[in-house]
């Protein structure tokens, strides 16, 4: 079960904090061919939204509604 795996994978991370721990399993270029190209593009889109550097958000008393 991919969870249990996923699971598997957080664990080994916190015993092992030197090293990076690649999550998930490997695609291999067969797998990829039998994907439509909506869902190529689905996982184009949660790379990019994965891989994106993190913004720090800021609130402010100015920011509510005024009406």
């Amino acid at each position: 079960n991919y969870a249990a795996l996923i699971q598997q994978q957080i664990n080994e991370d916190k015993q092992n904090l030197r090293e990076k721990t690649v999550y998930g399993v490997q695609l291999t270029e067969e797998k990829l061919n039998d994907f439509r190209d909506e869902q190529i593009g689905q996982l184009k889109e949660l790379m990019a939204e994965a891989t994106k550097p993190h913004k720090k958000l800021t609130i402010s008393k100015d920011s509510e509604h005024k009406t």
